[in-house]
């Protein structure tokens, strides 16, 4: 089977990309069934495949139509080919202009660093995925919660929604994270236990972060993770 847990949190962020992966996984399927000469054999890869894609485009509100298939195998799989090699067409124009994009915005991060003398951190698609479903993971936690009062609720929700938007294979700084720091001490000063949930959240991705930015800087493998500690401060 195609898809599985690890083919979904490997997808890229970007949708073009993600949709680019899905297809790329087709071709190589077909590829194999052309190979056997047994279209038969692999109709229930191809139908997981299609069938995902629906999902995925629904899900991350692509305008993408997808032909109705019937109760007959080989025309279906007639009908998942043709979808398929049209999508590819489709979207090889705009993947060029946002490879030509990346690229470009790639080359002026390093020279940045370059200028500055700074240190840029690279993330493999990965660390992305993972860094993505870990703020998402806060974000929800944050909705659940009903203690919050709602304006500081939507001040950490578009911190996040931020955070997210503007992560990038390559980044010259994680400095706009560190503003959770600042979060997780006025969560805590208003809520105590009933934001605890929120708080392991917002420190599980602060130190994904962290173990980022100190491979990148040479640090030492054994080198402390970031711990949040909450103390009365009594004064002198």
């Amino acid at each position: 089977m195609p898809i599985n847990r690890s083919f979904i949190e490997n997808l890229p962020i970007n949708p073009l990309l993600a949709e680019t992966k899905i297809i790329d996984e087709f071709t190589k399927i077909l590829e194999e069934s052309n190979k056997s000469a047994n279209r038969d054999k692999y109709y229930e890869d191809f139908l997981d495949l299609f069938s995902f894609y629906q999902v995925y485009a629904a899900k991350h509100s692509l305008n993408i139509l997808f032909p109705p298939l019937t109760n007959d195998k080989k025309i279906n799989t007639g009908i998942i080919i043709n979808f398929f090699e049209n999508r590819q067409k489709e979207i090889n124009e705009e993947l060029e202009d946002f490879m030509a994009f990346k690229k470009l915005e790639e080359k002026k991060v390093a020279f940045e660093s370059m200028l500055s003398q700074e240190v840029i951190y690279s993330l493999s698609d990965s660390e992305l995925n993972t860094l993505y479903r870990k703020l998402d993971s806060v974000i929800d936690s944050i909705n659940e919660n009903f203690d919050i009062r709602r304006n500081l609720k939507s001040r950490l929700i578009n911190l996040l929604g931020i955070l997210k938007r503007d992560l990038k294979p390559k980044m010259p700084n994680f400095d706009k994270f560190w503003a959770l720091v600042g979060y997780t001490g006025l969560l805590y000063g208003l809520y105590e236990e009933k934001v605890m949930k929120i708080i392991d959240k917002i420190k599980d991705v602060l130190n994904f972060i962290w173990k980022i930015q100190a491979t990148a800087e040479g640090l030492p493998s054994t080198n402390p993770v970031i711990t949040i500690i909450f103390k009365e401060i009594k004064p002198k």
